[in-house]
């Protein structure tokens, strides 16, 4: 490595595999990079966020994807349905025509696909990033062992949770999101009791403020079922963590507990704790973060692979015109473009969590009955580039209006 360039295009380095990285590298060789890919796990692997949007598989299609998602014989998803505490109150809101995908099988699918079509893997850890003013010098431990380095002009940070150009203070603070002090457990289900109105839509059971549990199909036997607490409740109880999950599921609420009797836990139940934040600046001298690098803000509706998937597009672009641009100082210009149009379509989802938090009825009013077209084009994803309609206008004007918009729900 150790260059700028090689004879098929210009590098790009990316760190991380997942989504993001392997999206980004797709795109970026359709406008003739080379891409980097550096990648430290063996995939498959593990990893939750399964549900997908209209809008995330159409992005997928359009680049040519549609035969390996075929494969993949993932459930198809119509929509969300969202039960209260009480098992009468529920409603549905309609998120097109979008599928659930077991992320094991879809990230594997998603990276070999990425270097098939050119991109190059290094399988190893980036250690070392940093800017001399034109370009970025980058070392990596490989998992043999070895170091190797890299020059470029141009880095996407795909790394997800483990935010690499935060940890590295390439960029800002990041600023907690309203989810920052729950933590979540979640493991995968066999013989769940499945309602014949359930479908293979994802589930949602709330209760009190930032507590739910979710149910995502990931085939016809297998469930992915998670819960979402205050880390002071976990605390409180002093249990283990599977102890704790398979109790708590129980009796969380009577919607859950009717379809989990009977059903068995067939994986070990892993944890996320403090993972709700948003960094403000995430683009900027060639580096762009894409995904979940920059900001996590939604657990609930399950937008994460989208914004991964279609901020890789974004970036691709933003990079092309970088190339294309006579001198690097309007660089800036494109870096906060990025930003901008993929920052306003995460604002749209994280609007949307806070009214449904805050005025959870308000909201099924909304999504169900007034507003029905509008919440069924921001569930299918179309949120990137798009005008407010009224009733995110009014969800808005709503939350402007409180005093507290992070703190406390609706009853």
């Amino acid at each position: 490595m150790g260059q700028t360039a090689s004879e098929s295009g210009e590098q790009v380095l990316i760190i991380g595999g997942g989504p993001a990285g392997s999206t980004s590298a797709m795109h970026l060789l359709e406008r003739g990079f080379a891409p980097l890919l550096v990648e430290s796990d063996t995939f498959p692997r593990f990893h939750i966020g399964e549900s997908l949007t209209t809008e995330c598989v159409d992005a997928l299609n359009r680049l040519g994807l549609q035969e390996q998602l075929i494969a993949l014989r993932a459930p198809r998803k119509q929509g969300v349905r969202i039960f209260a505490k009480h098992p009468e109150n529920s409603f549905f809101v309609g998120a097109g025509d979008a599928w659930q995908v077991e992320r094991a099988r879809f990230d594997l699918m998603m990276l070999e696909t990425a270097v098939a079509r050119g991109a190059t893997r290094v399988h190893g850890k980036v250690t070392h990033l940093e800017h001399d003013g034109q370009h970025w010098h980058v070392t990596i431990s490989l998992n043999d062992g070895g170091i190797d380095h890299a020059t470029t002009r141009f880095v996407i940070d795909g790394s997800g949770q483990n935010r690499f150009s935060l940890r590295k203070g390439l960029l800002g603070e990041a600023t907690e999101g309203g989810y920052s002090r729950q933590v979540a457990f979640f493991s995968q289900f066999e013989n769940i009791a499945s309602k014949p109105e359930d479908a293979f839509d994802t589930l949602i059971f709330h209760r009190e403020c930032h507590e739910w549990a979710w149910m995502i199909p990931l085939s016809e036997t297998v469930m992915s079922v998670g819960l979402v607490v205050p880390v002071t409740t976990f605390k409180e109880n002093k249990q283990p963590p599977d102890v704790f999950f398979d109790t708590h599921l129980m009796e969380f609420s009577a919607s859950l507990v009717g379809r989990l009797t009977g059903a068995r836990r067939v994986g070990k139940v892993r944890t996320i704790s403090n993972y709700s934040y948003r960094v403000e600046t995430y683009a900027k001298n060639g580096l762009f973060c894409v995904g979940d690098s920059h900001a996590f803000i939604d657990p609930i509706f399950s937008f994460g692979v989208e914004f991964a998937v279609c901020e890789a597009a974004y970036a691709a672009e933003a990079i092309a015109a970088c190339r294309e641009a006579s001198d690097t100082a309007s660089w800036r210009r494109h870096a906060d473009r990025y930003m901008q149009v993929t920052s306003q379509g995460q604002r749209v989802i994280e609007d949307l969590l806070d009214y449904f938090w805050r005025h959870p009825w308000g909201f099924a009013n909304m999504a169900h009955v007034r507003h029905r077209e509008e919440f069924l084009e921001i569930f299918a994803g179309r949120i990137y580039e798009t005008q407010p309609g009224e009733g995110l206008k009014r969800m808005r004007a709503t939350l402007q209006g409180a005093t507290a918009k992070a703190v406390g729900c609706g009853r």
